[in-house]
């Protein structure tokens, strides 16, 4: 590729915005392009990106603590210091992954300014659909059907593409993907306990675990997060099980890589690492998420075959521990549901999404050309 671009990649503030927005500056950077990420600036932001060698610039959002219809009648307002440094830096495109932080950098740049946006989720979110309607050339899908509302009565200048959500460089590294890996004559569980809002799996996982090891001999990692960690811990020491509990573990992958069985959220960026390893798992999705999204999330793998769901409201022990006992009892249905789980697409999602988006930028331009010829 000759020409060489400015990027802004605009992101959402949350791990599930940041880590394909990574990713994709990566990939961006090695192609020559010049590439800058937005955030806000918060704790779990600076964490992330204090290990990548990233050009990255905050500005602290204004919408944290409004309600969510303040949030979207200040979707029509643009920060004078956003819309100068934006318009300064005249990028060629701004990637937006979401969020209300993410809407003010897509909103910013002039009309020569080619926006897509990027939705990780199953559903969209209310500021990637509010964009697509009055900003973007193009929409991007992390997982299938987010954009099925906007399909049929709307049309975008340019496209509407599923080419799943961009993996951490860590699980693309591991040397043989989990479904292909012989499974031990252990079962190894791998608990997601520490995302937002997974107290009851931290709650239940390690009586489920101690009802399952009287018929299954197990070895656990529970990652429980900051607040659950030392109830967790005790739990599982109680019990008399020889868990290894974090409060967070950055390197998933190797967890992936170790695991038979995945337990936690239904988090886009979960389920789509699940597909890129193919691990089997028991998902629980997050009941208060907007529009019930991670029910959605999750229903792309149960369909398929590769999870079981399992809803919040019916989370107990006993029920976690026969579903466990299930789905492992007969290692053939394990195996199943990994080979169902993988998707080779998402081990290209990241270069798909990034040459879709090459794509678009010339198409823009060229339509801008025209425009101005005409």
């Amino acid at each position: 590729m000759d020409d060489k671009y400015r990027i802004i990649i605009a992101t959402g503030g949350t791990g599930g915005h940041i880590y394909p927005a990574i990713a994709l500056a990566h990939q961006y950077e090695n192609d020559g392009h010049q590439v800058l990420i937005v955030g806000t600036g918060n704790e779990i932001e600076k964490k992330i990106f204090a290990s990548e060698d990233l050009q990255v610039k905050y500005f602290p959002s204004k919408l944290k603590d409004y309600p969510t219809y303040k949030k979207f009648l200040s979707s029509f307002w643009i920060d004078k210091e956003v819309k100068h440094f934006v318009r300064e830096m005249k990028p060629d495109m701004i990637l937006g992954m979401g969020g209300y932080a993410s809407s003010e950098i897509c909103r910013a740049g002039g009309r020569d300014v080619c926006v897509i946006i990027q939705e990780q989720n199953s559903v969209v979110g209310r500021v990637n659909k509010f964009l697509l309607f009055f900003r973007a050339a193009a929409g991007i899908q992390g997982l299938p059907g987010a954009y099925r509302w906007f399909e049929k009565p709307f049309s975008l200048p340019f496209d509407l593409k599923f080419l799943g959500n961009p993996i951490r460089q860590d699980i693309l590294d591991l040397k043989k993907s989990t479904h292909q890996r012989e499974q031990s004559d252990r079962l190894r569980v791998f608990i997601m306990g520490g995302s937002q809002g997974a107290r009851s799996i931290n709650m239940s996982a390690p009586n489920a675990l101690s009802l399952v090891s009287t018929c299954i001999d197990i070895e656990v990692r529970h990652d429980a997060g900051e607040q659950d960690y030392e109830e967790v811990k005790e739990s599982y020491s109680k019990l008399g099980i020889d868990a290894k509990v974090s409060k967070f573990d950055p390197n998933v992958g190797s967890a992936y890589d170790w695991a038979d069985l995945f337990i936690g959220r239904a988090g886009a960026m979960t389920v789509s690492e699940l597909s890129a390893t193919g691990l089997p798992s028991i998902l629980i999705p997050y009941p208060h998420a907007m529009d019930n999204h991670q029910f959605y999330n999750a229903r792309f793998l149960e369909e398929k075959g590769g999870t079981v769901l399992i809803d919040n409201e019916n989370l107990t022990s006993e029920h976690l521990a026969e579903t466990i006992k299930r789905i492992s009892e007969d290692k053939k249905i394990l195996k199943k549901m990994s080979e169902s789980a993988f998707d080779d697409l998402f081990l290209h999602s990241t270069e798909n999404t990034v040459n879709f988006t090459y794509d678009v930028i010339e198409n823009y331009k060229m339509r801008d050309t025209d425009e101005v010829s005409g």
